[in-house]
């Protein structure tokens, strides 16, 4: 499947300060600019929205209705700290294209506003019930140093709220060079732990780190040798910045590879 990756907002419109984040764009698209992106990319059937916060877009329950009245899967990465007026009251038909990932860094409070500077677990941990009851929805999950200890409670918090999760590592782009990363050994700790969670769980985990890696930007950040075309190579994917600019995916910005 096509995915086409638009962040409808920038870093401005965020209410989390996650240590690693990469998102380092400013900028804003309306619900017209959105849809003339997505008209102007008619091949492409998954529309991935993400910000800074989408759901701090004031026109992000707009956006979603007209993307799913359009026929397109829409999927919408957001922190899980808020849900906007009405976007639990959207028609059935229209909710069953829309999937939700909600980003879960800790399986604590205290570990959580370390990460992402705000005292907002449980509010984070409610709100995904809510979503719960109305659309489909997974967790993510960020790795870097400072969480790594905690991976096993997260995935167990996980199966406690009956939620697929995919378990990402930290990118060494924007904030992400500031915060230490994980080592080959942590790595290899990491995998091999997902990889028997995946054989007792099934699809309910996920994790890049447990197939073969197609990411220039796991290969520049870590090592991990890419052994597979990325999507962006063969152009299933691509990437919209809040600023309008078009991009084979969010870390390969205006260059060819990741690395360059």
């Amino acid at each position: 499947m096509k995915n086409i990756n638009i962040d409808i907002c920038g870093k401005e419109k965020c209410n989390l300060s996650c240590r690693f984040c990469y998102q380092d764009l400013e900028g804003k698209l309306s619900c017209d600019d959105v849809l003339q992106i997505v008209e102007s990319n008619p091949s492409f059937e998954r529309v991935e929205i993400g910000g800074g916060e989408p759901f701090m877009h004031e026109e992000i329950v707009k956006i979603t209705k007209e993307l799913a009245k359009k026929g397109k899967l829409v999927h919408i990465s957001t922190n899980g700290t808020l849900i906007p007026d009405g976007f639990l009251k959207l028609e059935d038909k229209l909710k069953e294209k829309v999937q939700i990932q909600v980003s879960l860094h800790a399986s604590n409070p205290v570990l959580y506003q370390k990460v992402t500077g705000k005292e907002l677990f449980y509010t984070v941990k409610d709100k995904i019930q809510t979503l719960k009851e109305h659309y489909f929805v997974t967790l993510s999950s960020t790795i870097y140093n400072d969480n790594f200890s905690d991976v096993e409670n997260i995935v167990r918090l996980a199966m406690q709220l009956r939620t697929p999760i995919r378990v990402n590592l930290a990118m060494p782009i924007g904030k992400g060079k500031d915060v230490e990363l994980l080592d080959s050994k942590q790595i290899d700790q990491l995998t091999g732990y997902l990889l028997q969670e995946r054989i007792a769980k099934g699809s309910l985990v996920e994790s890049p780190l447990i197939h073969k890696n197609k990411c220039y930007a796991l290969e520049a950040g870590y090592g991990i040798k890419k052994k597979e075309l990325c999507p962006a190579d063969v152009g299933t994917k691509k990437y919209v910045s809040p600023k309008g600019e078009i991009y084979a995916c969010e870390f390969l910005g205006g260059r060819k590879k990741c690395h360059q």
